[in-house]
């Protein structure tokens, strides 16, 4: 995770599935995000949490990194999101 514009950190974390919710053309994923022992979130982050929006076919169209249930200024690494998309492919049906 990293601030827009910043040099970025990866960071190990597993996922859980939260809620899923229909919105027009869209379906929205929310996940928790919980840190491996070892780990940090940066200090500006509070409580994240992950927002994916699929189209009707189950394809992720974006992932969005959320702080305390609102977009931040953090954005997920490349590895990161393939964590992500890898995990709502998985364990999320769409």
């Amino acid at each position: 995770m990293m601030k827009y514009g910043e040099e970025h950190v990866e960071h190990r974390f597993a996922l859980s599935f939260t809620e899923s919710e229909l919105r027009g053309q869209w379906k929205d994923v929310f996940l928790g995000i919980h840190l491996l022992e070892g780990e940090s979130w940066p200090e500006d982050l509070i409580d994240p949490s992950v927002l994916v929006i699929c189209n009707l076919e189950g394809e992720i169209v974006q992932i969005v990194l959320h702080d305390e249930g609102c977009d931040c200024e953090f954005q997920f690494t490349y590895s990161e999101k393939a964590q992500i998309e890898a995990y709502v492919q998985q364990h999320v049906t769409v």
